[in-house]
């Protein structure tokens, strides 16, 4: 088994959008709400490859794991209800789906601990990810991987999130 994590470009746009799309309407179909018919968009996906921060985790060439993994990029993250680990650098993933057929297999933990180790490389310290109260297999993913529920970030009319994060090496001003 061939299993690749690498940034996704313009050819890769059908095989993102069909994880997106089918994880969508999956959560969808299961009652959680963090996701809706509206977002993620195809020009949400669109942006990710156009800015370059779309990654996918292929398996075998095909596309298992979609995710934005943004630097710093979460402007909601200045207003959380609670305190973040950490005041440095970070990636944020979001959009983050494995295409459903291929759930349940560890392709979403290999793709966040692909994550860590481009922070490591990057000496960015932390990874935020946050993720909405019923997505109960993301909240459990996450809390397996030793992220730390930090508090809560609202999205306005999107609502509500739980707002983790976890350190991947220590923070140069925190040495």
């Amino acid at each position: 088994m061939k299993i690749d994590f690498r940034p996704a470009f313009m050819k890769d746009f059908d095989g993102c959008w069909t994880v997106i799309n089918e994880a969508r309407e999956q959560m969808i179909k299961s009652g959680r709400h963090q996701w809706t018919e509206q977002y993620p968009a195809y020009k949400d996906i669109l942006a990710d490859i156009n800015n370059g921060n779309a990654y996918v985790l292929t398996v075998n060439d095909q596309i298992a794991v979609y995710g934005a993994v943004v630097l710093n990029g979460e402007p909601a993250y200045e207003f959380l209800e609670g305190k973040w680990l950490t005041n440095s650098n970070y990636y944020v993933i979001h959009r983050f789906a494995t295409l459903p057929k291929l759930q349940r297999e560890g392709y979403a933990r290999i793709f966040i601990n692909k994550v860590c180790s481009l922070c490591e490389v990057e000496h960015v310290p932390s990874i935020k990810v946050d993720t909405n109260y019923d997505n109960l297999p993301m909240v459990s993913l996450l809390s397996s991987m030793g992220f730390c529920l930090c508090g809560k970030v609202s999205y306005g009319e999107r609502g509500l999130r739980f707002a983790f994060e976890k350190i991947t090496m220590q923070p140069k001003d925190q040495r």
